[in-house]
């Protein structure tokens, strides 16, 4: 290529990355959203928790071709790359705002199938207890050392 045509391409790879920041920016405020949403206090739909995590591959996808395409740039192209230090200080703080926000969507989510599990084992002691079935007792049936460190089983 001669250099008016490296130099268009360069051109349009800058004008790409520009392009997929600003992607990137509304995607976040989107993702955020979404996160905020999922939530232990409030019913939410249970959709979102795939869209939540879909939202976040995407950011993540549009990070790594910005970063493929800005060390393309400053290796191939490097005689019209400039560098944007304030646009990679954003991009890093989107990346960290993503991550941040997801780990405690995912943290959120955990606590609500605690909750949910704790929550179903109560129901069925309880359904059990009302059918007339009592768990074993705590040591019931069970041997337990004595004294000596004999076994002695427990009726």
């Amino acid at each position: 290529m001669d250099k008016p045509q490296t130099q268009k391409y360069a051109e349009s790879l800058e004008k790409t990355i520009r392009n997929h920041h600003s992607l990137v920016k509304k995607a976040l405020e989107d993702f955020q959203e979404m996160c905020r949403i999922v939530d232990p206090a409030r019913h939410f739909p249970q959709e979102i928790v795939v869209d939540i995590r879909e939202a976040y591959k995407a950011i993540q996808e549009k990070l790594k071709e910005i970063k493929s395409i800005e060390l393309l740039l400053q290796g191939k192209y490097r005689q019209f790359y400039h560098r944007n230090s304030l646009r990679d200080r954003e991009l890093g703080e989107i990346a960290f705002l993503a991550k941040n926000a997801y780990s405690k969507c995912e943290y959120t989510l955990l606590q609500i199938e605690a909750k949910r599990k704790k929550k179903e084992k109560e129901r069925s002691e309880k359904e059990k207890a009302e059918k007339g079935e009592i768990p074993e007792a705590e040591g019931e049936g069970k041997e337990t050392e004595g004294e000596e460190g004999a076994s002695i089983k427990l009726d």
